[in-house]
């Protein structure tokens, strides 16, 4: 893939993602004050939904496992994250007495190396961000009553241990337990197109296509409208525009 591909990719994919659903955050407590904060698992989904070819791997290998240091009690791990193409570092870092210390630093790495591509970027910015569709400010998402966020800890079978007066490292599960608001649930397979996958197509038939999709979408699918295609055929849709997109800049003379 060409710069100027990447360029466009990156933008368009820093336009649909950078301001998540309010759906999809929550928020953990830290220092007295609650951090708005998307789950792995989501970020996992959105970059299936931009790329089912993404992947992911380690700066370095230690006896078959990523390499991990660790220095004054946090345990850090550094890999390059692959999207559209494109590959970024990015590092993932948590308390070294977390008992899933392996899968915390993969979930935090993936969330650190997605916002490098501009994915819910709006979470670790101080910025205002323009509201686009849906998508409200984070500080209207409401949190649940702490009753309720307790009621959600105690039920699982993780916490039926006596509790200690000393803190305790939170894991995943209770992350997810605390959120403020519930997650949706996991789009099924074949659900439609999403708007952010929409918002892809856009840019990308913009510079292939004079803006026209529509005869690619009958000659790939079979179908006359982008709103009728399911998300998978809409990121088969994307990685062949992104074909075309190579192929013309490939063609283009010095």
């Amino acid at each position: 893939m060409s710069n100027e591909t990447e360029a466009v990719m990156l933008k368009a994919v820093l336009e649909q993602y950078a301001t998540p659903d309010p759906k999809i955050v929550g928020t953990i407590p830290r220092n007295g004050i609650n951090l708005a904060y998307v789950s792995h698992a989501e970020i996992t989904r959105i970059l299936i939904e931009i790329d089912p070819m993404w992947n992911w791997q380690p700066i370095d290998w230690v006896d078959g496992r990523p390499a991990i240091h660790e220095t004054n009690g946090v345990a850090t791990m550094w890999g390059t994250l692959t999207l559209l193409g494109k590959s970024l570092v990015g590092v993932g870092s948590v308390r070294s007495d977390k008992p899933d210390l392996d899968k915390e630093l993969v979930g935090d790495f993936l969330r650190n190396a997605a916002m490098r591509f501009g994915i819910c970027l709006s979470l670790w910015s101080k910025q205002d961000w323009e509201v686009k569709g849906n998508v409200a400010s984070i500080s209207t998402v409401q949190p649940r009553r702490a009753d309720q966020v307790q009621e959600s800890k105690n039920a699982h079978p993780a916490n039926v241990q006596p509790k200690t007066s000393a803190p305790v490292a939170l894991r995943d599960d209770e992350i997810e337990a605390s959120f403020t608001t519930t997650p949706p649930p996991a789009a099924k397979i074949g659900s439609l197109i999403s708007d952010k996958q929409k918002g892809l197509v856009s840019s990308l038939v913009k510079e292939v296509a004079d803006g026209d999709v529509k005869p690619i979408i009958k000659t790939l699918f079979s179908k006359e409208n982008l709103n009728t295609l399911t998300t998978k055929e809409g990121s088969d849709l994307i990685k062949h525009l992104m074909g075309m997109r190579k192929q013309s800049s490939d063609e283009q003379p010095f």
